[in-house]
């Protein structure tokens, strides 16, 4: 694309105290164009509107029209170093160069790159390789829209304001048809990315201010009660079938993740002096330390799974398969035990269902939080305690009855 770039002075006509008038240098190109304020100010009858100068021939109206000369000659010299570099830029572009110079104008998806290589460099210490992957699909996506957008391959950061994510959102639920809270996660990703970008100067100020959005709170699928004992009771004859069920189930009840399955260790598994059996590990989602005695259904679940039918990893604790194949597998296995919507179970519905399972014999909130090992008490209860219309009915059924008994006769 041609740049032709036009440079040009004004008067403006708002005025100071001294009834003097700021001169403004306008850059324009093509349809875009912005303003430069010189910092020069005159009266009126100084400024010549044909010439676009300042009048007289003394030294002081001498060396303003030099310094007018000067900023156009830099305009220039801008717009020949951008025209050499081969990266995009508009009007803006130029005048951001003229006031700071070229190392203060950086590329979104340049810097996003360079935020993913740092983050890669701090794995595993400080982030795994699933995050990576995320935060890579975010830079993906907001690349692919800016591509859309500008018909540019890159922005300046400079550039990003309001108006650019309230487009990304429109962007993400009309191309991909993903839902409100799978655009707040690409939202969380980016300006978290942003904020890092201001924490080393290359942003001067936080630049969406005014764009708003948040988590919606959806209640995740688990298994009641009834369900996890049909799933104890189902007779199971096919072998990987069986390791499924039982995968789950000790899931259930210990309330760990998949991942944190997958990275249990024999030596995770320790006998206190009483001879019960505990988890104790760390989660690889938030570092918590995990530590949950056994019951004997965990138990019975365990001996299955290590009674040598199934290979186990050298090191592991468990047999543990993929996240896909278990997530097929254990819809399976919920539908032959007959649990209802059998489709709408996910591996994380172990989780949440431990919750549904604790919640049910009255277990206190405290313990369900250090069982699923939450650092906040607030995302047990956010997510994790769901009482069903059952327990509610049963508990009201309770306060009835204690009301009625110490109520003063009529």
């Amino acid at each position: 694309m041609s740049k032709q770039v036009k440079f040009g002075f004004f008067l403006k006509s708002r005025s100071n105290s001294k009834n003097e008038h700021p001169i403004v240098m306008s850059i324009v190109l093509g349809y875009d164009r912005t303003q430069y304020f010189t910092g020069i100010w005159i009266k009126k009858s100084k400024w010549n509107e044909k010439t676009n100068k300042i009048k007289g021939r003394d030294q002081e109206s001498i060396t303003m029209n030099d310094t007018l000369l000067s900023l156009q000659s830099l305009g220039r010299q801008v717009t020949n170093e951008l025209i050499m570099s081969g990266k995009p830029f508009n009007s803006k572009t130029i005048k951001d160069k003229m006031k700071n110079g070229f190392t203060s104008n950086l590329g979104v998806i340049n810097r996003f790159e360079n935020f993913l290589l740092r983050m890669e460099q701090q794995i595993p210490s400080k982030y795994t390789r699933a995050t990576l992957v995320k935060y890579t699909n975010t830079k993906n996506r907001i690349q692919e829209f800016i591509k859309k957008r500008t018909q540019r391959n890159d922005i300046f950061l400079y550039e990003l304001n309001d108006e650019f994510l309230e487009d990304f959102e429109s962007f993400l639920a009309k191309t991909y048809q993903v839902q409100h809270n799978t655009i707040y996660k690409n939202y969380q990703r980016f300006t978290r990315f942003i904020r890092y970008e201001i924490s080393q100067g290359n942003l001067k100020k936080y630049p969406f201010t005014d764009y708003k959005i948040r988590m919606q709170q959806k209640q995740g699928h688990y298994l009641t009660f009834e369900d996890i004992k049909k799933l104890e009771n189902l007779e199971v004859d096919i072998p990987r079938l069986l390791q499924v069920k039982h995968l789950f189930l000790f899931c259930i009840y210990t309330g760990l993740s998949f991942i944190d399955l997958v990275n249990l260790k024999e030596s995770d598994l320790i006998s206190d002096d009483d001879g019960m059996l505990w988890i104790r590990t760390y989660r690889q989602k938030s570092k918590s330390r995990v530590s949950v005695p056994l019951i004997s259904n965990a138990v019975s679940s365990l001996n299955v799974l290590r009674n040598g039918q199934f290979t186990i990893r050298d090191g592991r604790l468990l047999p543990v398969k993929t996240n896909v194949r278990l997530n097929a597998e254990v819809k399976q296995v919920c539908s032959l035990s007959g649990i209802k919507n059998p489709e709408q179970v996910t591996w994380h519905s172990a989780r949440r269902s431990t919750s549904s399972l604790m919640m049910k014999m009255g277990v206190p909130l405290e313990i369900l939080q250090k069982v699923l090992s939450h650092k906040s008490l607030n995302t047990t209860m956010m997510y994790y305690t769901h009482v069903e219309d059952k327990q509610v009915s049963e508990q009201m059924k309770k306060l009835d009855s204690r009301l009625n008994k110490h109520s003063p006769t009529t």
